[in-house]
């Protein structure tokens, strides 16, 4: 299967299932720290989020895959999911995994790794299947996060006022301040 199309299959699933529990999914115009979506738990003032990855993998014609994720996406306010294609079309195999899972993989300077063995992944990865159970510490991530730095937002402004003859105009962009 064409990997692009088991991407696009990984993040339309995850779009349901997410939706279906109550996080608000976003598709952004951007590929900015692994964001293929950001969910939501609402869109009011000061409404927080978290980055989503989607993985898609088939293992019909190989054994084994393997999944990375570079060690500068994996924040608390990460969440990667991973879809798993064994050929089976009454099974969906959904793994969902916070940034702080991700930091418990093996891997290399650069990447967080994961295999998987068509053999065993099932029962290896049980923990992290998409359940009610995880839905609800998606939740709680995106409600308690600090994302404050997730991304290098701008606010942007704009103030307009008059008095008398006299009228004026700003506008201004603020970003966070740099540690740097």
């Amino acid at each position: 299967m064409d990997t692009s199309v088991m991407e696009y299959t990984a993040e339309d699933l995850v779009s349901h299932r997410l939706q279906r529990v109550g996080v608000l999914v976003a598709k952004p115009k951007f590929d900015q720290l692994g964001t293929d979506l950001i969910g939501l738990v609402g869109v009011t003032d000061n409404a927080k989020f978290c980055r989503i990855q989607c993985k898609g993998r088939s293992l019909l014609n190989s054994p084994t895959a393997r999944v990375e994720i570079p060690r500068g996406y994996a924040s608390d306010a990460f969440v990667a999911f991973l879809y798993v294609d064994t050929g089976n079309p009454t099974e969906t195999h959904l793994f969902c995994f916070t940034g702080d899972d991700i930091r418990k993989w093996k891997g290399d300077a650069e990447n967080y790794c994961l295999n998987i063995s068509r053999s065993t992944f099932v029962t290896e990865l049980a923990a992290f299947s998409f359940t009610e159970q995880r839905a609800a510490l998606v939740k709680k991530l995106i409600i308690g996060v600090g994302a404050v730095g997730q991304f290098n937002t701008a606010n942007y402004g704009y103030v307009e006022s008059s008095l008398g003859g006299i009228s004026a105009s700003l506008s201004g962009t603020f970003k966070p301040k740099s540690d740097t």
